[in-house]
């Protein structure tokens, strides 16, 4: 009997194994073809309703596009900005660019590109870091410049509800929300570059500091628990990738070596 249940468990993770290499291998050949049709991969499509969605650079700005299930061109709509991010909730579409005066602006968009709302942010010259919808609220994390630092300044639904600034420079990566707490993402200018994220409800934040340049690069969230991907390069050009994983209150549940490479050889260095 013990003989047939590991059995049955080998078969089980081979048949588990076989499903993961084969998504890769579809997720591969759709970014092919994406690649040869629009020069985008899966990771910029965004699901609305039937249809995926793209930020496609313009003459006077940037359209969006509509693709199929099979990635055909649908339709497009027109923008008049310079798109960094979109978003989508329900049946609207939420655009994050800046207009010709270099104004951080939002607009709200109807599935057929009508305008529902207009919002200018005025801080001129600002980076828009990210876009975060939830619930029909929309968040906006932007970059702000100002004697020779940077800070941090959050907006809910075109307003100001946070600023962020330290002794440093820091700079923005995500805006998200587990539950009703609001988080970001950064990174902030030590004597090398430091990744952090902050629990701006609560009010803590935690850095991340390994001797070399830190980021996190991605994020995801798993029943309130928020798995960062943290990348760190040192001077040499030796690169390692990290998971961690954190509840919401900042606790390290797991923080794991992916992945790390060689230093670069001497000729490369610079």
């Amino acid at each position: 009997m013990k003989k047939i249940i590991n059995l049955a468990a080998i078969i089980f993770l081979a048949g588990c194994a076989t499903s993961q290499i084969d998504k890769k291998i579809e997720k591969v050949n759709i970014d092919k073809t994406l690649i040869k049709k629009y020069h985008i991969t899966s990771d910029d499509l965004i699901k609305f309703k039937n249809f995926y969605i793209f930020s496609s650079p313009s003459a006077n700005g940037a359209k969006i596009v509509f693709l199929d299930k099979n990635f055909n061109q649908v339709k497009t709509i027109s923008t008049n900005l310079d798109t960094k991010k979109i978003a989508v909730d329900n049946d609207k579409i939420y655009v994050a660019g800046l207009d010709s005066n270099y104004f951080p602006e939002i607009l709200v968009l109807d599935e057929n590109g009508r305008v529902i709302k207009r919002v200018k942010i005025p801080r001129k010259y600002a980076l828009i870091k990210d876009l975060y919808v939830k619930n029909k609220d929309y968040y906006v994390l932007i970059d702000v410049f100002r004697d020779g630092k940077s800070y941090i300044e959050i907006y809910k639904n075109g307003k100001l509800i946070k600023k962020m600034q330290l002794k440093n420079s820091i700079n923005g990566n995500f805006v998200f929300k587990v539950g009703d707490d609001l988080f970001v993402i950064g990174t902030i200018k030590n004597t090398t570059q430091d990744a952090f994220i902050a629990n701006l409800n609560k009010g803590w934040i935690r850095f991340f500091d390994l001797g070399s340049e830190e980021s996190f690069d991605k994020y995801k969230i798993d029943n309130e628990k928020i798995i960062l991907e943290l990348y760190s390069t040192d001077d040499m050009g030796a690169d390692s990738y990290y998971e961690i994983i954190i509840d919401k209150n900042g606790k390290i549940i797991k923080n794991k070596c992916k992945m790390k490479f060689a230093p670069l050889p001497m000729k490369f260095r610079t």
